[in-house]
């Protein structure tokens, strides 16, 4: 099988026919799950056999090797192990574009470039299309694998100059078949990005965990939704973001010397009593969270909240958004905060404010407690 030219039709004529999966993990795993789907060839390839088993029996692929080229081999492996991967995949599949999914791209390229000259390989490159999905779950692992994993999630490609214009064609039309949007950018300006919207965010959430270790489980209990927004993050893999992060060393420590610096401004404005430092770092914390995204992309949008008291029991939840669509009230977001001790949740129900008073009414009206 080999890569062709754009076709009429749109991203779905680009599809390819046949896909080698090389790495059964969450990331692997929920990639193959989406193109199989699609109607896509999928097999599958790892080290570990019993995560191949899992994601056979999942549906995602075969495991056995492809009985010619495929159109695509995906990378899925750890970052460190990433580049060898890649290289060998081009070697191998001679008809193939190769993509991965490694979460830093200038170093991975420079090891990419620096094995195939060594192996006087250099033609290899206008095939690698280096790619990273900025997705991804607490859990890993094929058991933890969703084809929609990528829904509506950013997807980026990093390809070089060496790279074919139709191979970059090829995976940004796989991209966008699992739903994800594909932004083209260099390693560089990538590493940079996600040093601070990616990796930094991880090292904080560790860092605020890690100093709940010293106290009892009265204490941890007086905490509230914050303390779980702002530790989920630290649940991840300690070995796959250990490698992670050093595989972006420098853009990820210049990120945390600032964070350091805003820290510190607050930290000493706090001890000298002056108010000001605070305040402007809570200012400055408003502001940037107006740069994030809203819903589909859009600029940040301001809903108002239902609150439901729902119990802990199979069905509520289901029982739930089913009386909240015969409001015919569209559910912009949705989050649940578990109450300690008790057998019961708050469920809050994101709306546009014009729909608030209409959905609180018709769920009072179903029999839930409605806060407020």
């Amino acid at each position: 099988m080999s890569d062709g030219p754009a076709a009429p039709g749109g991203a779905a004529a680009l599809l390819p026919r046949g896909v080698l999966v090389v790495g059964t993990g969450l990331i692997g795993t929920s990639a193959a799950l989406g193109l199989t789907a699609q109607g896509v060839q999928v097999w599958l390839q790892d080290v570990d056999g019993g995560s191949v088993a899992v994601a056979v029996e999942r549906g995602a692929g075969l495991s056995e090797a492809p009985p010619e080229s495929p159109d695509l081999v995906l990378v899925a492996v750890p970052p460190a192990a990433t580049a060898e991967a890649v290289l060998e995949a081009l070697r191998t599949y001679v008809d193939a574009t190769v993509s991965d999914v490694a979460s830093t791209k200038a170093r991975l390229q420079r090891e990419v470039e620096a094995l195939a000259t060594v192996a006087s390989d250099q033609h290899l490159l206008s095939r690698f299309v280096a790619g990273h999905p900025l997705a991804g779950r607490e859990v890993s692992g094929p058991g933890a694998a969703l084809p929609d994993l990528f829904a509506d999630r950013v997807w980026a490609l990093t390809p070089s100059a060496h790279t074919e214009p139709g191979r970059t064609d090829l995976v940004r039309a796989v991209v966008e078949s699992l739903g994800a949007l594909p932004v083209v950018t260099s390693p560089e300006e990538h590493d940079r990005a996600v040093a601070l919207t990616s990796h930094t965010p991880q090292v904080v959430a560790s860092s605020v965990a890690a100093g709940l270790g010293g106290l009892g489980e009265s204490e941890v209990r007086l905490s509230g939704q914050g303390l779980r927004d702002v530790t989920r993050l630290a649940a991840s893999d300690p070995r796959l973001w250990t490698d992670i992060l050093t595989s972006n060393a420098e853009p990820v420590a210049d990120a945390l010397d600032a964070l350091i610096d805003r820290l510190a401004a607050v930290r000493d404005g706090l001890r000298g009593g002056s108010p000001e430092p605070v305040l402007g770092a809570l200012e400055a914390g408003v502001a940037g969270r107006r740069l994030v995204q809203g819903k589909h992309g859009s600029g940040p949008l301001e809903f108002a909240v239902v609150a439901v008291t729902v119990a802990d029991r199979p069905g509520e939840l289901g029982r739930l958004f089913a009386d909240a669509g015969a409001t015919g009230v569209n559910l912009e977001d949705v989050r649940i905060d578990h109450a300690q001790g008790r057998p019961t949740g708050l469920v809050e129900l994101e709306v546009a404010p014009a729909s608030q008073a209409v959905l609180a009414e018709g769920l009072r009206a179903a029999g839930w407690d409605v806060r407020g």
